[in-house]
């Protein structure tokens, strides 16, 4: 819809182009809102016409319709990287005053016809703001609209999704995908309201401004992609994929009180009840950006050091596959015994060790973990390395019902340094691997640690390992090492225990007696993961 502002823009556009006076500058002017604007292409093809009729008749001549420019048509992609200081050198036309009369008089007549138009179309219902594109193993709130492909949303029209993903295309060609619990509410174009859910936006050119409302804060896209997650509790997250996000933190009168611009590869977070940005990973895998059978999927996250809301924080993966907290004198999760060794020791005491976190799988639960080709990504931290025991676990399964083992063990020497890894392979004997580089842990420093296994790669190896271990803020590994002809893990089987920081055996011998943060099993192996997989195996 046209400003008035705008509708005399293309007025006076429209009479440079007639006679051949457009610049370089105003061309691409004219052609971005004949291209962005249904009631402005309208108008330039009623008014084109009217000149060819009043030159049919012999009235007037029209002049050259523009043909003098030198002025080059940008595909649409293109429409908004025209540079506004482009040099405009207008020349005055050459034309008979009477011919002039009676063309604006034209004009004029027309104008007003399209304004009184355009009045009256602002008054009907817009035309529709997005069209479902795809659905994936969708299901829908009670009594809410079960959408289907080519659907067609307006303004106030609400998606109430309970599970599955729903693929949108906007009405200026922005690609949105919401996944999960989400509730999205269209206000106008390019202006949407998220009250909860999972949302991922691509945003070309043509549609930067693509603005995307949540109960405490506002997003405004500058190009080109963004993820976005508003949890049951107001906590929001925005995930800078690719180029620039404005973000806006709002008060209850949805005014502006604090603005970040965000750049690629960065995301923050902001608490409900909070007015401050905390800076956090930029994780891709938490958004479906493409609805294909392949791509990387984040299957459980826990944050785990949020300790204001819970000891355990709360799980943001798909699955919510939420943690329970083993007590002080609480009862083994393994052996089903009191924990009489869940006391202070050479390992600590930390306030982890005594609120262990784990959870039994289910058989749904445990297929979601694929452990043919997988990522497990987490911090950690050690905050005394003087009373560290010999061996910690980071990540842990083990069945005890059916193995005196573990199925897939996680660990750090963190007197050494060395990161190892050890599993049940296919002829059910348990085997483990350890990295050769020796770096020891510094106290009270966080440390990024990313584990893949692939056991479908090319010969001649059939199966590749990656260890990483980097400090905080520094962009090249301190411990990096790729390991082959790993043999291949075995399933989960359900009915097991996964441990996170713990330990299947004495429960507090192989704890790990620091801090975790941010642990994430996703399945694949993110494109930022592979591209360092490949350079060290060759």
């Amino acid at each position: 819809m046209l400003t008035p502002e705008e509708q005399e823009e293309l007025m006076q556009l429209c009479w440079e182009y007639q006679y051949g006076n457009l610049s370089s500058r105003q061309a691409g002017r004219l052609e971005k809102l004949v291209l962005q604007s249904d009631s402005a292409r309208d108008f330039f093809i009623q008014y084109s016409g009217m000149c060819a009729n009043l030159e049919w008749e012999g009235i007037v001549d029209p002049g050259p319709l523009g043909r003098s420019t030198d002025y080059e048509p940008l595909p649409s992609g293109e429409l908004k990287t025209i540079p506004e200081y482009l040099e405009t050198k207008p020349s005055a036309p050459d034309r008979r005053k009477a011919v002039s009369a009676i063309l604006a008089f034209s004009v004029c007549i027309f104008a007003a016809a399209f304004l009184l138009t355009s009045s009256l179309w602002q008054k009907e219902n817009p035309r529709f703001l997005a069209r479902v594109i795809n659905t994936k193993n969708t299901t829908w709130s009670e009594g809410k609209p079960a959408w289907q492909p080519d659907d067609l949303l307006h303004v106030g029209d609400q998606i109430h999704l309970n599970s599955g993903i729903i693929e949108l295309e906007t009405i200026t060609g922005a690609k949105m995908i919401l996944k999960g619990v989400s509730h999205l509410t269209l206000v106008q174009a390019d202006q949407f309201m998220l009250d909860e859910g999972n949302l991922f936006a691509h945003v070309p050119p043509q549609s930067q401004g693509l603005t995307v409302d949540t109960p405490t804060s506002r997003v405004v896209d500058l190009g080109t992609s963004f993820g976005l997650i508003v949890t049951p509790t107001r906590e929001t997250e925005v995930h800078v994929l690719q180029g620039l996000v404005r973000f806006d933190l709002v008060n209850s009168s949805r005014e502006t009180t604090i603005t970040r611009d965000l750049t690629e590869n960065t995301a923050v977070r902001v608490q409900a009840d909070s007015r401050k940005m905390t800076r956090i990973i930029s994780t891709p895998e938490l958004f479906v950006q493409n609805i294909v059978p392949d791509q990387p999927r984040l299957i459980a996250h826990w944050k785990l050091n949020e300790r204001k809301t819970s000891q355990t924080a709360h799980d943001s993966g798909d699955n919510l596959l939420h943690l329970n907290i083993l007590n002080k004198q609480g009862q083994s999760p393994f052996t089903g015994c009191p924990a009489p060794q869940n006391i202070t020791s050479a390992a600590g005491p930390f306030e982890t060790q005594y609120h262990k976190l784990f959870r039994t799988l289910s058989d749904q639960e445990a297929a979601l973990f694929d452990m043919r080709r997988f990522t497990i990504e987490l911090w950690a931290r050690n905050p005394n390395i003087r009373q560290q025991g010999d061996s910690d676990t980071l990540f842990h399964y083990r069945n005890t019902n059916l193995h005196s083992t573990s199925q897939f063990n996680l660990f750090t020497d963190d007197h050494s340094g060395t990161l190892g890894f050890g599993f049940l392979n296919s002829d059910n004997r348990y085997v483990s691997f350890q990295t050769k580089k020796n770096i020891s842990w510094e106290q009270d420093r966080w440390y990024h640690i990313v584990f893949t296994y692939d056991a479908n790669t090319a010969a001649p190896h059939d199966s590749i390992v990656t260890f990483t271990r980097t400090p905080e803020f520094s962009s090249r590994p301190d411990l990096q090492q790729t390991l082959t002809d790993i043999a291949d893990i075995t399933p989960l089987t359900p009915g097991g225990v996964l441990a996170i920081g713990g330990s299947t055996l004495t429960d507090i011998s192989r704890h790990w007696g620091g801090d975790l943060s941010d642990v994430r099993f996703i399945n694949g192996i993110p494109a930022r993961y592979q591209r360092q997989q490949n350079s060290n195996s060759q």
